[in-house]
């Protein structure tokens, strides 16, 4: 039975979940942002298969390749203090994933697939962290 001026608790740790679920997947798309940095940056032939001249866009793919493993290096380390409940963590992953979704419309013409489920993941990962912040940090415990 709920009072008048009561909150019901149950909604703060659903949402603490999806910031935990975001802080893993800022991790798992930081290693693999990596992973495919390193074969962009040391792989020519990789990523180049449908484009002209080797460029994406207004990059060179070894340009791309750096941007990717840079990104993914201070993704993971975002992720994981995403997990802990860092606000800054929340803000700088927030700027990461919109950069992150950026960079991947650049590479639609070498690799779509891998682009289109970089952006989405990125898209899941900016919901997670801008709905319901303040009920999320109540469900880890601050």
């Amino acid at each position: 039975m709920e009072t008048s001026g009561s909150n019901v608790p149950g909604g703060s740790a659903a949402w603490a979940s999806w910031v935990a679920f975001a802080g893993i997947m800022m991790m798992l798309v930081g290693v693999f942002s990596v992973i495919a940095g390193l074969a962009a940056a040391f792989e020519d032939d990789y990523f180049v298969r449908g484009t002209a001249g080797g460029d994406v866009w207004l990059l060179s793919v070894q340009a791309v390749g750096v941007i990717w493993i840079v990104v993914g290096i201070v993704k993971v380390w975002a992720g994981y203090a995403l997990i802990q409940g860092r606000t800054w963590a929340r803000l700088l992953t927030i700027v990461l994933c919109f950069f992150h979704a950026v960079i991947d419309l650049t590479t639609l013409t070498t690799q779509p697939f891998l682009s289109f489920i970089f952006i989405a993941l990125n898209v899941t990962i900016l919901y997670a962290v801008t709905v319901r912040w303040d009920e999320a940090k109540i469900g880890m415990g601050d």
